[in-house]
């Protein structure tokens, strides 16, 4: 079987086999050759040692760095082109469940393809003889589609059991099924992922949220317990009923659907995850309309609201602020904090809104968040009943038509905008620094959202006379 390399890697593997070594293309990019996808990395597998390699590459004046040589693997650069080449090797235990706590070099290709993760990952090309080594049968999975590990799947997961977050993610990525073995593997062995650094597990949920198929992703994890093992708070809104007319999910069904909506963009696809994190600890019911008597109720249950409409009042401030912990505690970036709670806190857009309040969300949000907010926003509303998205649906054509309006106009949105500051007011004031002078710029500025055409100095100072004299008499 001929398949496409690129030179830089041809000319790896030649320099290799030219010193009487064995050279193998293997992982994701033979994998990845044969499902006709572009590799973005490639890993050579050789039985020269590291010193040796390292030394014909060197010779052949390649840049070489010692990456994981305690490990067996050098990086080589072929002019700009980076290979990582790892010699043949097999694993003693993982005792910290990373990384083996010993290697020993081995002579033959098919022992080291027998200690990796998945029988997709463990395929060798040798391109000078066009010839695969494939003793898990890992290319016969790929026909069918099925994501299997090598080996004992719980010997996998114990040895790394990072390992059962990437099975899904892989087949997320490329649309797998999950071989039955494999995956009851997976659900008895899910609470070992709180073995793993919170950053391993992360960057596993990112790629999963990421991911071509990432609602069978999503699914998956919470399949598992999974998804509660990393965020527990998710857990409480599980079969959660919202007991309203305008929801025909619970709460985390309703998530679930949202995400469908949600655009290939990460901090956006953490906010709709986590815009309702917060609706259990917030639930109300209405009272119920028909008397304890007349029902048959215990008295006292009339005013638990059995049967009433559920509210969730400022789930979004709770939610915004729990996001913001867990996102603080699985070490995301102090900029991916920031705009995912933002997202959150905001997402309850008010559609009837004008556009002095329009103005008043652009000033508090910000221009650059405004495209995802909208996207958070009709995510959620897609989620929910299909009476309401019907009814919906004009006033959020409506809402946006004025929001591009309010956007267009050269309005000022942030108190610092204002053509007057807290200097011109003590000269103009001819008083001392102080509270009044804030009141002053904020009763000013809330006049210009409302009409931008007011910014000018000579109508703000006049004005500032009168807010003051006022501010003086309320006093």
């Amino acid at each position: 079987m001929e398949l496409p390399l690129p030179e830089a890697v041809r000319m790896a593997c030649a320099l290799l086999a030219a010193d009487g070594r064995q050279a193998y293309v293997v992982g994701g990019g033979i994998r990845d050759l044969i499902l006709g996808i572009t590799p973005t990395d490639w890993d050579l597998a050789t039985d020269a040692s590291p010193r040796e390699a390292t030394a014909i590459f060197a010779r052949a004046g390649c840049k070489v760095l010692p990456t994981g040589v305690k490990y067996g693997t050098i990086t080589v650069s072929i002019g700009d082109f980076p290979i990582e080449v790892t010699t043949f090797r097999i694993e003693g235990g993982y005792g910290d469940r990373r990384r083996p706590d010993d290697v020993r070099f081995v002579g033959k290709i098919e022992q080291d393809l027998a200690r990796r993760d998945f029988t997709i990952n463990a395929i060798a090309y040798d391109p000078l003889r066009s010839l695969i080594s494939d003793p898990c049968s890992g290319v016969r999975d790929l026909a069918a589609m099925r994501l299997r590990a090598v080996g004992d799947p719980e010997a996998r997961f114990g040895e790394d059991a990072l390992r059962i977050m990437r099975a899904v993610r892989i087949a997320a990525d490329y649309g797998l099924q999950i071989e039955s073995g494999t995956w009851h593997a997976i659900v008895r062995n899910a609470e070992l992922i709180i073995k793993i650094s919170t950053e391993r597990t992360r960057d596993e949920l990112n790629r999963t949220l990421l991911a071509a198929n990432y609602m069978d992703g999503l699914g998956r994890l919470l399949q598992a317990g999974l998804l509660f093992l990393i965020i527990p708070e998710l857990s409480e809104s599980w079969l959660f009923p919202q007991f309203h007319p305008s929801h025909q999910y619970d709460v985390l069904n309703h998530t679930l659907e949202a995400m469908r909506y949600t655009p290939a963009d990460l901090e956006l696809r953490l906010a709709v995850l986590l815009h309702d994190v917060a609706k259990p600890r917030c639930f109300s019911r209405d009272a119920d309309r028909v008397s304890s008597s007349a029902s048959g109720l215990t008295p006292g249950l009339k005013e638990c609201g059995v049967h009433g409409r559920g509210h969730f009042y400022d789930h979004n401030l709770m939610s915004a602020q729990m996001a913001e912990d867990i996102l603080q505690r699985l070490h995301y970036s102090i900029r991916t904090v920031r705009q995912v709670s933002l997202l959150v806190r905001e997402h309850m857009l008010n559609l009837q809104m004008r556009h002095p309040a329009i103005r008043r969300l652009i000033s508090r949000v910000g221009r650059a968040a405004i495209p995802g907010l909208l996207a958070v926003k009709q995510a959620d509303l897609l989620a929910h009943s299909t009476d309401l998205i019907l009814q919906t649906l004009p006033e959020w054509d409506a809402f946006r038509a004025r929001l591009s309006e309010v956007l267009a106009e050269d309005a000022t949105f942030n108190l610092s905008d204002l053509v007057i500051n807290g200097t011109d007011l003590l000269d103009s004031l001819a008083c001392q620094p102080g509270p009044l002078i804030g009141a002053v710029l904020k009763a000013l500025w809330d006049e210009v959202l409302v009409q931008p055409q007011k910014n000018q100095r000579s109508y703000l100072l006049a004005r500032a006379g009168e807010i003051a004299a006022s501010l003086a008499t309320q006093r």
